[in-house]
Order: C-alpha cells, then structure tokens, then sequence
C-alpha cells in the first residue's frame, strides 16, 4: 500500500509524511498511517462490521465446482488488493455468495492489520445524506473516497420502488463519484451487484465492465442437488 511503514518501535508518533507522492496524489502532504496505526484502525474496522459478516470467512465459503474460479479471484485480491487493476467486481443474483466472498476479503485483510470499510451501498447513500443536516457532508464523502481499501456491497439496491427521479439521479451521481476518484487514484475497491453493467446506468456501467480498470466475475448460484 502507498505509504505504510513498519512501526519504528515505542516511540513511533502512528503517523508520518510520505515523501515519494505525486502532489495530485490525494495522501500528498497528509499525515500517512504507520503499520501500527493501520492496525488500530483495522481493529476499528472489525468493530464496527456487523457478526454476520464477520463469520463469512473462505473457510465457511462452501464453493460449488462452478464457482472456484470466482474463489480463487476472490483469495487473490485478499493477498494482495494492491496487486492489479484497482477495481473488483463480483456480479450475479441473489444468494449466490456474493457478499460472503467480499467480507471473506475483508475479514482476511482485517486479520492482517488492513483497515478496510465494508458498506452497503443503501446505508452508504443514507449516511452521506445525513451529512447534509450537520454540515459533515463533504468530509463524510472524502473518507469513503479516499479510504485505504473499500467494499461497495449491493450496487443497484438504490434504487427506489417509486422511481424518485431525483433521488435516484443523486445517488448515481454519489456513487460514480465514488468509483471514479478511487480509480483515478488506484485505491482497490470491491463491488457486488446483482445487475449487468448495461443495467446499471451508463457512467457506472463503463466503469465496472472496463477491463483497464478492473475486473468482472461472474458468480453463479450453487446448483440444487
């Protein structure tokens, strides 16, 4: 990860100036984690997700022989979410695993001592919004934007059964924003969506199905006996 540093020992001050940054670099000038910050965040992170997806490991992740492929993608990026294209996409319809395998990403890279938020997306698009009522927007927006690492489950759950024409255009908005600073800046991020890029709309779309930027992989449900 850019910028980490092994902890100097009892003294260290948990944060340090990178000085190898491009200065449109969105970490340049800001104070960057040590490794032992990195942990207590990590820890932070595991706090706050929720025991569900806390037991969704790769060790309870019961693979049918069709979904390997998806799993060894799965591991690969939990080695090393640095290593590649910053955007990884797991797609397909309900109950296929696609969340478990995202927070058996998480919960190995929280393990290691990396802080990585884990947000649906709905809950996501709630809180920016209460951003607004205290005047935290914006600062609300940076952190999701400039996280280390980030899990965006659920894409597509927002929208709105009354097909609300502006909330539902606020929200596409928020969530390119999202995606697209973190591209630009390569920070890895996860995404799980039970909808074709063609069904998302069109900036999103691109975005997910660009193999200069990522990765798509299908998941398909475990087939009944």
């Amino acid at each position: 990860p850019v910028g980490v540093l092994d902890c100097p020992g009892d003294h260290c001050p948990g944060f340090y100036r990178a000085g190898n940054l491009p200065p449109d670099h969105p970490w340049f000038g800001r104070p960057v984690p040590c490794s032992c910050a990195l942990r207590r965040q990590a820890q932070q992170c595991a706090r706050l997700l929720p025991v569900e997806l806390r037991r969704m490991t790769f060790a309870t992740f019961q693979a049918a022989p069709h979904q390997g492929e998806a799993l060894k993608f799965a591991q690969a990026c939990a080695a090393d979410p640095w290593q590649g294209p910053p955007l990884f996409t797991l797609i397909g319809p309900n109950r296929a695993g696609k969340t478990h395998l995202a927070a058996a990403i998480t919960n190995a890279l929280l393990e290691r001592g990396e802080p990585i938020w884990f947000m649906g997306v709905p809950a996501l698009l709630d809180d920016l919004r209460n951003g607004y009522a205290d005047n935290t927007y914006h600062q609300r927006l940076l952190a999701v934007q400039q996280a280390q690492l980030l899990v965006l489950d659920d894409l597509g759950a927002e929208h709105t059964p009354a097909g609300e024409p502006y909330a539902v255009a606020w929200a596409h908005d928020k969530l390119f924003q999202i995606i697209d600073y973190r591209l630009l800046y390569q920070l890895p991020t996860i995404v799980t969506t039970n909808c074709l890029p063609d069904m998302l709309p069109p900036r999103l779309g691109r975005r997910l199905s660009d193999a200069r930027h990522g990765m798509v992989v299908p998941l398909k449900p475990a087939r009944k006996a």
